[in-house]
């Protein structure tokens, strides 16, 4: 009887580990496919809507909130304005905000001259559709909204138009509330 339990207690041991073990490892290989895309992001250059370069790297150690997005695209358009909102409010705490356009420089600098949008907006054409499948959006569908921390890791994503208040809840959850 006694040689029974042991064997039923070594068994259960050995599939806890086993399931231990291919969490780990689900868990490490998941990661590693973000690192390499943040790690990808942050060697790129990317033309802004006045044909600056602005490497990405500028960024890389703060809360990054990286919207792919066109000029084209309505909700796109819509959620530009509370991007833009979060910009400013969240400055101070370390974040930055940065569009990455699926579209030519003439229409972003249109598009941030009337709007008058301040938050970096670059140029990635249609190669940021490209980057977005990277960073997981399979589809390729925008607009597409990533959180990458401060590590260089995603945190969060939506794809779809972000409310203001869904974004805000996501930085609170790292930088706290702001004060007032």
């Amino acid at each position: 009887m006694k040689l029974h339990r042991s064997r039923i207690l070594l068994s259960v041991i050995a599939v806890v580990g086993l399931l231990l073990g291919l969490v780990a490892a689900m868990h490490r290989y998941s990661t590693s496919a973000s690192d390499a895309a943040t790690a990808a992001l942050f060697e790129q250059t990317f033309s802004d809507a006045d044909g600056r370069p602005q490497p990405m790297k500028q960024w890389q150690g703060r809360l990054l909130v990286l919207n792919f997005w066109a000029t084209w695209c309505a909700p796109c358009v819509e959620e530009m304005p509370e991007l833009q909102k979060v910009q400013q409010d969240y400055a101070q705490r370390g974040v930055a905000v940065v569009g990455l356009g699926i579209d030519n420089a003439a229409a972003i600098r249109r598009f941030r001259d009337e709007q008058g949008i301040s938050l970096p907006l670059l140029v990635a054409g249609a190669g940021g559709s490209e980057i977005a499948r990277q960073f997981g959006n399979a589809s390729g569908a925008l607009p597409y909204t990533v959180l990458i921390d401060r590590e260089g890791r995603i945190v969060q994503a939506r794809l779809g138009r972000i409310r203001e208040q869904e974004l805000r809840s996501w930085l609170d959850a790292r930088v706290g509330r702001s004060p007032g």
